[in-house]
């Protein structure tokens, strides 16, 4: 990675123990970066060489006023991603501590601000069933989404000159080290099914949608803060690799060595239609509790840690029957590219690293 201004020595990362964070950590401090790694929680945070860590609460002003003192960009990829936590704790998380950080960084004299948000935000209607750029109108799927985007409106109504020049990344769902959300519901479907049959269902379709990986992100928040150019700029950030739903589970079993047998193609209306079935707070409910014991199940037969909970909230389920794919051109425009351009190579990497900590079971 290139430098761009000599002056940008310390960068603080929030959300530092994260999917996104976590990455961003290392290659920071890779690129030459002197770097504050920060969490809520200390725990499991990678000390960096040159750097430190700060512990800090983003609702706490106090906290935050703190956190930023010596910082010359931030990179924020803290969030709250848990819809059961409630609408009043995500927009606190998501939309009101970005203004506070944002704030604290301007008295602090600090130069860049990159914000982590979500393709989420996209209506998906708005390209015709195509790739969604940044200018498709926005029309938020559940309360995270909504608290994303919150943050963004904050960000973007800043004046030119008043705080650091921000940038936003609209980032396609994530799949990584340490990833707990959609990614880690698509890991342990088929676990959950193999504890019913030796042969598991294969079905073809489903909604085409954009992933990208946790490292990538990483990349491409450290790519857009060198850059000048990309100052009051939001971009769109995928594996350019889109696919269907079914496709992605297909590969999952092949990558954990499960056999299935194909079912057939299922039309995206059935994919409606049970998303819709499942949205229903009862069978919402019901479904979740029974995906939670299940995983459980699977845990006690194969000796896991229990790290992960596979959900089928909002936002997971918006996932399952609509599409989203987005358009990055913007970004790889500028010159940057994925490292993890395949979805499948890339998701066995990931897989590797959960079956190594015993979040996920091993078969072969």
């Amino acid at each position: 990675m290139r430098r761009n201004e000599a002056s940008l020595k310390t960068v603080l990362v929030t959300g530092a123990r994260g999917t996104v964070g976590n990455y961003v950590v290392s290659l920071a401090e890779s690129s030459g970066y002197r770097v504050i790694a920060s969490d809520i929680d200390p725990r499991g945070v990678r000390a960096p060489v040159r750097g430190e860590v700060r512990a800090a609460d983003l609702t706490d002003d106090a906290a935050v006023s703190r956190l930023v003192r010596g910082v010359d960009v931030v990179v924020h990829t803290a969030g709250l991603i848990d819809v059961a936590a409630g609408a009043g704790a995500l927009s606190r998380v998501n939309s009101e501590a970005v203004a506070t950080l944002y704030e604290a960084a301007a008295q602090a004299g600090t130069q860049r601000f990159v914000h982590l948000s979500v393709g989420t935000l996209y209506d998906a209607k708005a390209a015709g069933g195509g790739p969604l750029a940044e200018s498709a109108p926005v029309a938020p799927r559940g309360p995270y989404a909504l608290s994303k985007l919150g943050a963004e409106l904050y960000l973007r109504g800043r004046a030119a000159g008043d705080g650091p020049e921000w940038t936003i990344l609209r980032a396609a769902p994530l799949y990584g080290r340490r990833g707990r959300h959609f990614a880690g519901t698509l890991l342990a479907i088929g676990p959950m099914l193999g504890m019913t049959t030796p042969v598991l269902p294969r079905p073809a379709g489903g909604p085409v949608g954009s992933m990208v990986h946790a490292e990538d992100v990483a990349r491409a928040m450290l790519f857009v803060l060198e850059r000048s150019e990309t100052a009051g700029r939001v971009y769109n950030v995928s594996d350019g690799d889109p696919m269907a739903l079914g496709t992605r589970l297909g590969l999952t079993f092949d990558a954990y060595g499960l056999r299935s047998v194909p079912t057939g193609t299922v039309p995206d209306r059935l994919f409606r239609v049970g998303a819709r079935l499942l949205r229903t707070n009862n069978v919402s409910k019901s479904f979740d509790v029974a995906a939670l014991a299940g995983w459980r199940a699977v845990v006690l037969r194969h000796g896991l840690k229990p790290a992960l909970k596979p959900r089928f909230d909002e936002e997971v389920l918006e996932l399952v029957h609509q599409r989203l794919e987005l358009d990055d051109g913007a970004l790889r425009g500028l010159g940057w590219a994925p490292r993890h351009g395949s979805f499948d190579a890339g998701w066995r990497e990931v897989l590797r690293w959960y079956q190594a900590e015993r979040w996920v079971p091993r078969y072969v």
